[in-house]
């Protein structure tokens, strides 16, 4: 018998390993590397879903082996590179083989089960309790009972439901499918020749039924759609004439594309001397054919986008694919206008604003090499491209890049490993890099490219640190200040367009009693909910908790409420009361969540139906307006003091790319910071956008704290409902981390810091504590900390408390 080694996904880190299967002798030939199947893990015999990774040579022991209990793929969903891909991601992200290879498919290929149990026979004598329980659900001519309800009423265990499977009493049904299936629409054609055909509707004399045979005279087929559009003709009477045996019906796929309207022919960019020399240099390193690295550096304006373009065209020339990442769903439309416009029906897409149907048809045109330029957010990374020849990340600095979710990986870090595999040019883009990201290419790693003026010799903007101390004691109690309203307001004269960033959403970060001091707190997560006045709810940006906000205090009744900290919805109040005839729209998390509203608020702002946008990082970066010459940041302090040791590069990118939105064309720009500290160098640095002082600065501090990119930092983090029981939890973990580093691992002798609280120490109901290691990314740590996850999750001990690890983590 045939065995193959199949990466399950019940699997946890601690037992995770390849298991051999039988293939049976139905199945020979058709499973695959690649192919998903269904199989028994455990005691119990459950059935779970597993990933076919190797074909075993024949002459196996198979006497302790289980065999496949279903096929689910009749042709394999990844090839050799995607699995080599998935294998290293696991080593470095101390997650599982399956939610490494779950990576590269799309939510849409996923599948869906209802599992059920039917009767074949009843046992002619008892069984036994356990067995006679489930057995009696099986009475009164019900032949079929639910998984669930099996467990539910007969407290059927794995174990007892596959005793009555071998004994032949009960056979399991997966009744599994896939979450997306193909669209089809319906087409019709002529059944007989023209001359039959024409007969027979003659004999009927309906000038409708004559059309329909006529347009289809030449052997094409139409869907019906369309042609009741071009004919007039009913459903009823189509339905008639395939009755009659004059139509033919058949079905053709057709897939499911995003929206992406109003789509205008780009003609091949026209670059400056500054950009042909970057070009020249990029192109350049395309032609080895090596796995190559560079950085785009350019400040905002400056045109990098007008050098992708030409690249692209290059490597598409070449017969080769291209993948481009951006950060923020927001960007999408933008650049895929461009692209589309520029290359056709060759772009596909693939972000999660899309249904899963759309991202389903996206990730089928790729495999099928129907698309060869993939734009896309993070997860765009993984798209199963088949000649990879350039990945482009755009504002590669987005910690949008980075998964909070496990498997932890970073886009950048996958699309280096991408490039190795495939021999092509990872091109990384932003006016304000990652500090780890230049210090690579000044140690020497890839080479840096520089764009230092703005496209046609445009001039950045006129930035005014505002200096709010004081203002309140003028009377001035609006979350805008005094300059920055005199600028909107010349602006609006001059009906010339205002973007407002305020990295904060709602109303109010804070809402309380002004007389007994309550504060509405989250009962799952140690932090308090901020207002929303559009709802009138305080909700929990965690979880989502929310309560009623009725205008008195649930506490003492009074009607006295305090607001403090305002959010985008409380200025774009204040916008309406400031400028009643301003047009005021909101780009933040809450007026988003729709399908395409990124792409009409940006069509309404880019056609001028709107003079003022409020936003929150979404408005930051990559946006490109003619009309706006004025940028405000309405609170530059918001990042710049958070318990983050990415804080000061955070915020000096943020406050660099927003101040980049203002003067893009012939018409000069200004920026306003508000701020009340006027005199923080990470702010006189945005100001000016002199990115390299910054990171002068930046690093001498990253030196002085041993932090990314000085030294690598491992993060483990434990979690669970009991605080105490993850605090000693960690506790011992650390004291297994030192005493292993005394003995087996005495070569790798590094700090170990902890465990401290998160900065939330509680979010939806579990409690997080961190230990930190600072430490070289080698085969050594990936051991070490490998060996300790595996022994902690094996611990009775440490039951109800789960550790995962991540790399030089952007949050703490």
């Amino acid at each position: 018998m045939q065995v193959c080694a199949i990466a399950v996904q019940a699997g946890t880190f601690a037992i995770d390993k390849l298991y051999d299967y039988i293939i049976p002798e139905a199945m020979e030939g058709q499973v695959q590397v690649g192919c998903r199947v269904l199989v028994p893990f455990g005691r119990g015999n459950k059935k779970v879903e597993g990933m076919v990774l190797l074909l075993r040579p024949e002459g196996q022991d198979t006497s302790k082996l289980k065999a496949i209990t279903e096929l689910l793929d009749a042709a394999p969903v990844l090839d050799a590179e995607q699995i080599r891909l998935a294998v290293w991601l696991k080593e470095r992200l101390y997650c599982t083989f399956f939610d490494c290879l779950r990576l590269m498919l799309p939510s849409g290929l996923w599948f869906r089960r209802s599992e059920v149990y039917r009767l074949v026979r009843q046992p002619e004598a008892p069984l036994g309790a356990p067995l006679d329980a489930v057995m009696a659900l099986f009475q009164d001519g019900v032949s079929e009972r639910t998984l669930e309800e099996l467990q539910t009423e007969a407290h059927a265990t794995g174990v007892v439901l596959s005793q009555l499977e071998q004994a032949g009493y009960l056979t399991y049904h997966s009744n599994i499918a896939q979450k997306s299936q193909d669209k089809t629409e319906k087409m019709l054609s002529l059944a007989t020749d023209i001359q039959s055909a024409m007969a027979q509707v003659t004999r009927g004399r309906s000038p409708v039924q004559l059309d329909v045979v006529s347009i289809l005279s030449d052997g094409s087929s139409m869907s019906q759609k369309e042609l009741s559009y071009m004919t007039g003709a009913s459903d009823a009477v189509l339905r008639a004439m395939v009755r009659r045996g004059v139509l033919a019906v058949s079905y053709a796929e057709r897939l499911r594309m995003p929206d992406c309207t109003q789509v205008e022919p780009v003609a091949s960019p026209v670059l400056s001397t500054e950009q042909e020399r970057v070009y020249q240099g990029l192109h350049a390193l395309l032609g080895t054919h090596k796995p190559e690295a560079a950085l785009l550096f350019g400040v905002t304006g400056s045109g990098k986008t007008q050098v992708y373009l030409r690249l692209i065209e290059d490597v598409l020339a070449d017969g080769r694919d291209v993948i481009l990442l951006v950060p923020e769903i927001g960007l999408t439309p933008q650049f895929v206008r461009l692209f589309m416009g520029r290359f056709g029906d060759t772009v596909a897409v693939l972000h999660s604003g899309l249904s899963a149907g759309e991202r389903y048809d996206s990730w089928k045109r790729i495999r099928a090499g129907r698309a060869h330029l993939v734009i896309g957010t993070r997860s765009a990374v993984f798209a199963p491209v088949h000649k990879l020849g350039l990945i482009v990340l755009d504002e590669e600095q987005d910690n949008a890049y980075q998964s909070e979710q496990s498997p932890r990986y970073h886009a950048r870090d996958v699309a280096k490993r991408r490039v190795q595999q495939a021999d092509a040019l990872l091109v990384m883009g932003s006016a304000t890099p990652a500090i780890e990201t230049y210090y690579g290419a000044m140690q020497g790693k890839y080479p840096v490219f520089e764009l230092a003026e703005r496209y046609h010799g445009v001039p950045l903007p006129q930035v005014t640190i505002d200096d709010l101390r004081g203002q309140t004691r003028t009377g001035w109690n609006y979350t805008i200040g005094r300059t920055m309203c005199e600028a909107i307001a010349h602006n609006l004269m001059k009906k010339e367009q205002t973007i407002l960033f305020l990295n904060r959403r709602g109303n109010s970060r804070v809402i309380g009693c002004s007389v007994c001091g309550w504060v509405p707190e989250c009962p799952s997560c140690s932090t308090t909910m901020t207002y929303h006045s559009v709802n009138g709810r305080a909700i929990c940006h965690f979880c989502g908790a929310s309560i009623k906000i009725t205008g008195q205090c649930p506490e003492c009744y009074a009607p006295h409420l305090f607001t403090e900290c305002a959010g985008t919805q409380k200025l774009e109040e204040e916008l309406h009361e400031l400028f009643p005839k301003a047009r005021v729209l909101r780009m933040d998390a809450d007026t988003t969540g729709r399908k395409n509203a990124h792409d009409h608020l940006m069509e309404v702002f880019g056609k001028g139906r709107a003079d003022i946008l409020v936003g929150t990082q979404m408005v930051a970066k990559g946006l490109d307006f003619d009309r706006v010459t004025l940028v405000g940041v309405v609170d530059a302090d918001q990042s710049l003091f958070a318990q983050d040791y990415r804080a000061h590069e955070r915020t000096f990118a943020l406050i660099t790319q927003v101040v980049g939105r203002a003067g893009r064309r012939d018409r000069q720009g200004r920026a306003i910071i508000q701020t009340y500290h006027p005199e923080d160098a990470v702010l006189s640095c945005a100001a000016r956008q002199d990115y390299k002082q910054f990171y002068d600065m930046e690093l001498a501090r990253r030196q002085a704290l041993l932090m990314p990119p000085i030294q690598q930092m491992l993060m483990l983090t434990g979690t669970g409902e009991q605080e105490n029981l993850v605090l000693s939890a960690m506790l011992r973990l650390k004291t297994r981390i030192l005493g292993l580093m005394q003995g087996q691992f005495a070569d790798f002798r590094y700090p170990v810091l902890g465990p401290t609280p998160a900065s939330v120490v509680r979010v939806m109901g579990r409690y997080r504590y961190h230990l930190i290691l600072r430490c070289p990314d080698n085969k050594r740590r990936r051991q070490l900390i490998a060996g300790i996850l595996t022994e902690f999750s094996k611990d009775k001990q440490n039951r109800g408390v789960t550790v995962f690890a991540e790399l030089n983590p952007d949050t703490l």
